[in-house]
């Protein structure tokens, strides 16, 4: 049985304890914050498309804080997963916490975050810890301390990231470990051992033309997370932020004269970027086309930073669009759209910020790729 210490039980961090532990691998750890007393009481109520309604689910054990996770641990764990929002000042007041519950050569970590270089800082405080860097492709948000509305297939990319260059620790430990996270969260979704990359592309290419509730939950080992990273990106650096600017969702914006004066641009914007920093088959105009038709002008769809500024929480803006434009500016790629949103929502993060100070860890809701 495999121990798993998950730090973020949002609307993509419950899901995956949920699934993680009905593969019957694992027992999971659930590090939870304000609603940690309701939750230990009451448990999860989830409404999942995957999985249905799932009624006062709890986690194998719940605590309130990182510093109980070593407490009455009798085995190391093998998992930390982190589906915390990807906030750079949050992940690094995360890592002296980190440094108790890593086992060498036992514990790998996962990052399941949006947005670019989420991993370096973990890579640099523990050159030898596997780091496996996710993305979720996901419809999941909470709609109370306990409440859990998954309305979209669970489609999560791992892969792991390579940043160990003739160091100690092998590829093939790195590698070993991301493919036994797939299996067993391909267990918890019954979906068999998963697919690789190339079936899955392939399985993707067929269903083209299907809306995404058509799509399968699959979980998939990536060869090159840092490109799936720069193709999820074309999605979350335009929809996401425009939504959130406009404070209307994704088929409201598609619907909608910013289609063509800010969507459009933006999403080619980050392809140009994308292309220069290397990565110009995860960014190719048919990406965007795809990206730009696969959702229907209907669709409700209100991504994780338009749900997050509506609660009130800080947004993922430097991973989802800062980091991107610091490429930019080293490869001299034009963004006046990216600049002036960046810009606008660095103003709405400032008055974020100043109202959540000192409250509670933020938890990622989820983005569709």
């Amino acid at each position: 049985m495999l121990n798993v210490c998950l730090i973020g039980a949002g609307g993509v961090g419950t899901i995956a304890a949920y699934v993680l532990e009905k593969s019957q691998r694992c027992r999971v750890t659930a590090v939870l914050r304000s609603n940690y007393a309701v939750v230990k009481e009451q448990g999860f109520d989830i409404d999942s498309v995957d999985h249905g309604k799932v009624r006062g689910w709890k986690p194998h054990r719940v605590i309130p804080s990182l510093h109980h996770a070593t407490t009455d641990q009798e085995q190391p764990y093998d998992f930390i997963v982190i589906t915390t929002k990807a906030i750079p000042e949050l992940m690094a007041s995360l890592i002296p916490s980190l440094k108790p519950l890593i086992a060498p050569r036992k514990t790998s970590l996962v990052l399941i975050q949006n947005g670019l270089d989420i991993e370096k800082p973990l890579a640099s405080a523990f050159p030898e810890t596997p780091i496996l860097s996710g993305l979720s492709m996901i419809g999941s948000r909470t709609t109370s301390p306990r409440t859990v509305f998954h309305e979209d297939p669970d489609q999560l990319r791992i892969g792991p990231y390579w940043h160990h260059v003739g160091d100690p620790l092998p590829r093939a430990t790195q590698l070993d470990a991301a493919l036994l996270f797939v299996q067993v969260y391909n267990a918890g979704l019954g979906s068999g051992l998963g697919l690789s990359e190339a079936e899955a592309e392939a399985k993707t290419t067929t269903r083209k033309s299907s809306s995404r509730a058509e799509a399968e939950a699959e979980c998939v080992l990536v060869d090159d997370i840092i490109a799936a990273r720069w193709r999820k990106l074309l999605w979350n650096g335009s929809f996401n932020t425009i939504c959130a600017v406009l404070r209307m969702s994704v088929g409201q914006v598609l619907s909608s004269p910013g289609r063509k004066t800010l969507l459009e641009p933006a999403m080619r914007e980050i392809a140009a970027i994308g292309k220069a920093a290397g990565y110009a088959d995860a960014v190719s105009e048919d990406v965007v086309q795809f990206l730009l038709h696969d959702t229907p002008k209907t669709s409700p769809f209100r991504p994780s930073m338009l749900v997050h500024l509506e609660k009130g929480q800080p947004l993922e803006l430097d991973v989802i669009l800062g980091a991107p434009l610091s490429v930019a500016k080293e490869k001299g790629v034009s963004t006046p759209v990216l600049s002036q949103v960046y810009e606008l929502l660095k103003v709405v993060q400032w008055h974020l910020l100043r109202q959540t100070h000192g409250g509670n860890e933020p938890t990622n809701g989820g983005d569709r790729p």
